[in-house]
């Protein structure tokens, strides 16, 4: 018996002891919007209120993405308005902690391009399985912004300070392969096996305590001591939308060419 719920390009369909969360906006190979960062953590609210469900899998239609970003859409309607970057800031953690809180076992599935929103979604989850077609970038710095304290500790808590430097100061891409290797994702599988091994996994799942899942997800939360985004630093976040580097960003990336950001150092 499967439900489905729409929710802005977000879907959710539950058969058996799986939830799917189907990010589905193909022709922007699935990039969010404003509307689909919000529809996501009613979408997770749902999934748990099954009580057979033992894990929520994440995935993007078509095998071209999982999530090629955020919507550049909304970053342009967020310049120079510091209440709309404020709004957009706080759509992406809410939808982030609710999937990173979520009392199931979360599941990236991925396929395709992963980058930036979409690779925030993807760290926020339990584990994330990769098909070898994938491809996978941070690319906050390539627009004028940075990402959140909370999606930065998780790719440090995956590949360490120093890759996470890298990946994030030079915004890259880097294959499955690479990812696999620094610790980005868990496995790399042929794009044919890719939903065989997640049920796989999630069939293995479902022979485990349920109540010994949930609290290992508590204990291990609170075993990384999660920190906590300050005030200060979330207004910095917020004045990039205000500032020349994001307005150049965008630019950059609609005319597919390098930015040429203004030399403006942060004080």
């Amino acid at each position: 018996m499967s439900a489905d719920h729409a929710g802005g390009g977000v879907r959710l369909s539950v058969e058996g002891r799986v939830a799917l969360l189907t990010i589905d906006r193909q022709e922007a190979r699935n990039a969010l919007d404003i509307g689909m960062w919000r529809a996501i953590p009613g979408l997770i609210a749902e999934a748990e209120s099954h009580p057979d469900v033992v894990a929520v899998v994440l995935r993007g239609a078509g095998k071209e993405a999982f999530a090629a970003g955020a919507d550049i859409s909304d970053l342009r309607s967020a310049l120079g308005n510091p209440a709309a970057g404020r709004a957009y800031i706080d759509a992406i953690a809410a939808a982030e902690s609710s999937i990173s809180d979520c009392r199931r076992v979360t599941i990236a599935g991925i396929s395709g391009y992963c980058i930036g929103g979409g690779l925030e979604i993807a760290m926020a989850c339990d584990m994330r399985f990769a098909s070898d077609t994938s491809t996978f970038a941070t690319p906050p710095t390539s627009l004028g912004v940075a990402y959140s304290v909370n999606s930065t500790r998780r790719l440090i808590e995956l590949v360490g300070v120093g890759a996470a430097r890298d990946l994030l100061f030079t915004a890259r891409r880097i294959d499955a392969s690479t990812a696999r290797r620094l610790g980005l994702v868990d496995r790399v599988v042929a794009v044919t096996r890719l939903d065989e091994e997640i049920d796989d996994y999630t069939g293995e799942l479902a022979e485990q305590s349920q109540y010994a899942i949930r609290l290992t997800k508590l204990v291990i939360s609170q075993a990384l001591d999660r920190p906590v985004e300050t005030a200060a630093l979330r207004q910095l976040r917020v004045d990039s939308f205000s500032g020349s580097d994001l307005r150049e960003g965008i630019a950059a990336f609609e005319e597919r060419r390098r930015p040429k950001f203004i030399s403006r150092l942060l004080s």
